[in-house]
């Protein structure tokens, strides 16, 4: 019996998953444990694995449809196997080989793509950029289901010029484009006169180079990040405290572990691993810091979870999130932090990984930043923006020295967190800091 593909449930928040691309084509061989498509949930890419071994024997997706979880997308089974008709459409179902003539010939056929009640099916993102290009829509093809008009056609739908077929044979074999010349035909009509005296215009034209617009499409991941900085933004009343850090000593503390943590766990420790170390021994010392704001109360948290913030290779924003950081030998918490760390950035960490967190570090000093604030990640408390070190001239013991500083900055729901609490919270995270081999 075929074995389901279904949109797997990656995360007690995931509803629906988006279909990015089947990496698997109808006919191909599936091992188990092999992944098959991948998907997009609200936070991460993620693939789906096989659960059986076979022929991967229907696609019922395409790529960039959104279907709730659960939904049987594909089928695997023995070559050959029918797939059940319970679920498989015509519309979805990619043929099999010996069917290949017929769907084809289906597919070329002329897709309806207006509903019942005589209405284009578009999306609003279509209708809105039809509108913008002055486009007709019904001239637009529809690459959804049941013709749908999506965003992508109409950025991507080039009316043809109106011409005449002896103009238009004349145009393809000389590879010029009928959209640059204005007919002198009725209603704008390009001739084979118009098309030769364009062609007989000699004298070299310096065109100026046209630059398009590009529209991204504001979904996925980046509306998730932009509608939670949104929520937090304008509903938390965020306040900021900065301290500054000698790192003179943590840095010292680093070179020496360097090399004895690299033959030992095979990582080497990074000044933000300090800082994560630092601030849960920190959080520790200020439960208040560690809380959240609830409809019952503010619940402080027993458990201290850091989520440090992070980029994927496209640049978005995610927070993998270290469970009971303070309770963890360093070297356990710099192994963990590279891993969660490597995956986030190959876009390959699981949603369960990025929940849960109680206090939140953004770090942009690999980036020469030297202090910045950051929106409070709810529903934490406050979070940390931990900035470049820097060495500079200070005043130590009356004398003027070289140290290397750095910036830290926290930002702060001031409904639920006073300043003098954030204050004293800094100023332990600046002692553990400076002291840093007394957190070992």
């Amino acid at each position: 019996m075929a074995a389901e593909v279904i949109m797997p449930k990656a995360g007690m928040a995931m509803d629906e998953g988006t279909v990015v691309q089947w990496y698997k084509q109808v006919g191909d061989s599936i091992e188990q444990g092999e992944a098959v498509l991948e998907i997009l949930t609200d936070k991460v890419n993620m693939d789906v694995e096989a659960e059986a071994s076979g022929v991967l024997l229907a696609q019922l997706a395409k790529e960039g449809d959104v279907l709730p979880v659960f939904t049987v997308i594909g089928y695997i089974g023995a070559e050959g196997e029918a797939v059940p008709q319970a679920t498989a459409s015509a519309e979805t179902v990619a043929a099999a080989p010996e069917e290949t003539a017929t769907a084809k010939a289906v597919a070329a056929a002329p897709v309806a793509k207006v509903t019942s009640d005589g209405k284009l099916r578009a999306t609003p993102a279509a209708r809105k950029i039809a509108r913008d290009k002055s486009l007709d829509l019904a001239s637009v093809p529809g690459s959804g289901a049941k013709g749908r008009i999506h965003a992508v056609d109409v950025l991507e739908f080039r009316p043809q010029a109106d011409a005449s077929i002896l103009a238009k044979r004349i145009a393809a074999d000389m590879g010029v484009d009928l959209d640059s010349i204005a007919g002198s035909g009725a209603r704008g009509r390009v001739l084979k006169a118009d098309l030769m005296a364009t062609q007989q215009q000699a004298a070299p034209v310096v065109m100026e180079a046209k630059v398009e617009d590009t529209l991204i499409p504001y979904k996925g991941i980046r509306k998730v990040i932009g509608d939670r900085m949104q929520e937090s933004f304008f509903t938390a009343p965020h306040a900021t405290l900065t301290i500054e850090i000698d790192m003179t000593k943590s840095i010292e503390m680093r070179k020496s572990l360097v090399d004895a943590y690299k033959d030992s766990i095979g990582e080497k420790p990074s000044f933000n691993d300090m800082v994560i170390l630092a601030v849960a021994k920190a959080l520790r010392a200020h439960p208040g810091i560690n809380s959240t704001l609830t409809d019952e109360g503010i619940l402080q948290h027993g458990n201290i979870n850091i989520g440090f913030a992070a980029a994927t290779a496209e640049g978005m924003l995610v927070v993998p999130v270290i469970r009971n950081a303070d309770q963890k030998d360093f070297r356990k918490l710099v192994v963990e932090a590279k891993d969660l760390g490597r995956r986030a950035v190959k876009g390959k960490i699981l949603p369960d990984e990025m929940q849960g967190s109680t206090f939140t570090i953004s770090n942009l000093g690999m980036f020469g930043i030297t202090e910045f604030t950051a929106i409070i990640n709810k529903p934490n408390a406050a979070i940390l923006s931990v900035g470049a070190i820097i060495e500079r001239c200070v005043p130590v013991n009356g004398e003027i020295a070289i140290r290397s500083m750095m910036n830290a900055t926290i930002n702060f729901d001031h409904r639920i967190v006073d300043g003098a609490p954030a204050a004293k919270f800094l100023q332990t995270l600046k002692q553990n800091l400076e002291n840093p081999y007394l957190m070992l």
